[in-house]
């Protein structure tokens, strides 16, 4: 079988409902900050306005790096530990420890669970992406600061890249280590 046969398999028989409810609550918390932070800006830019009589706004619209990441890490952990591992008799193991003794390939098995977990990564990510920059272009409109949000979304990226290569290592060494 190819990886790919794999993928399907592990994404029809993927049941973790608490990842997408943590997804909806974490994108509708941003979209909740998005709008409340570009209605404050867009008050700021105003009362600057008036107050100096020019065309200079504030450009206070910007992204909260930890509560984008802490949300991240919550739903994604919560997507690998469905995806990497099970409850049995009382004990978190591995799920791929499971598979040793079967005529199963573990490396796709576990390239297809990595794929997913990159997945539920990228949806995370470019929802919460579409999401400020939605309110950014409908509340501020061309006054909005699309290079400074470009920028702290760099940095958020760079955080969930190196997060999930530390969660697939993390689950790579210990299902080696648990048999």
């Amino acid at each position: 079988m190819k990886t790919f046969n794999y993928y399907r398999y592990e994404k029809k028989h993927l049941r973790c409902t608490s990842y997408y409810v943590l997804l909806a609550i974490s994108l509708f918390f941003f979209f909740l900050e998005a709008a409340v932070n570009a209605s404050a800006a867009t008050r700021a830019s105003d009362a600057l306005r008036t107050a100096l009589e020019s065309e200079n706004t504030a450009k206070e619209f910007t992204l909260n790096i930890f509560q984008f990441e802490l949300f991240f890490m919550i739903t994604i952990s919560t997507l690998n530990s469905a995806l990497f591992y099970i409850r049995e008799q009382g004990q978190v193991v591995p799920v791929l420890s499971k598979y040793l003794f079967a005529p199963v390939d573990g490396k796709k098995i576990y390239r297809a669970k990595a794929l997913l977990l990159l997945r539920g990564s990228c949806i995370f990510f470019l929802g919460g992406l579409i999401i400020y920059f939605a309110a950014a272009c409908i509340i501020l409109g061309a006054e909005a600061p699309f290079q400074q949000l470009l920028q702290q979304f760099g940095y958020a990226l760079i955080f969930c890249i190196v997060a999930v290569i530390v969660l697939l290592l993390s689950d790579r060494h210990r299902s080696r280590h648990m048999v």
